[in-house]
């Protein structure tokens, strides 16, 4: 009886690799978080064929444990897509807190902070509030800032090229 060849699995080459798009989805709730899913699904569907992804998602909550937040705060320092998806215009204590903390550890520049807000009944003051703290952080950071209504990508999906280190046959 003879022994199987084994046959060697030939490696990928760098050049057949996909980039990677790393999103991070940070939720308040589960239909916070189903609303932050549908845009991913949406996004991975139309570059599906040019990238790989990689999708980190953490609860407001979580992020009060220095453990989760810690992590949370590593994966937001290179995501080339932070989805916050929230249900209210006023920013819970443990993200409040979490923002300031985690975009110390940000090393890339490019990027992209996605709010995905659908809270139809928030005073207009609560929205602008939101929509100052999160454009000083951006702004602080060099990377832009959108924001979504739910079911709305089509700003995230038109850059999303510009935000990667992709090909340039793959940003046009």
């Amino acid at each position: 009886m003879r022994a199987p060849a084994i046959r060697r699995k030939g490696a990928a080459s760098f050049e057949e690799l996909k980039p990677a798009c790393q999103i991070l989805i940070l939720h308040e709730d589960f239909p916070a978080y189903a609303q932050a899913v549908e845009v991913c699904r949406r996004v991975m569907e139309r570059f599906a064929s040019e990238l790989d992804f990689d999708i980190k998602c953490w609860n407001f909550i979580e992020l009060a444990d220095p453990n989760c937040a810690r992590h949370a705060a590593k994966t937001a320092g290179a995501a080339d897509i932070i989805l916050l998806a929230m249900q209210t215009a006023r920013l819970p204590v443990e993200l409040d807190r979490w923002l300031d903390f985690s975009f110390n550890a940000r090393f890339r520049n490019e990027g992209v902070l996605a709010l995905i807000l659908d809270a139809q009944d928030s005073p207009p003051m609560e929205l602008q509030k939101l929509s100052d703290r999160l454009n000083h952080l951006t702004g602080r950071l060099g990377i832009d800032f959108i924001s979504l209504r739910p079911g709305d990508d089509a700003a995230v999906i038109n850059r999303l090229p510009a935000t990667l280190s992709m090909p340039r046959e793959i940003r046009k």
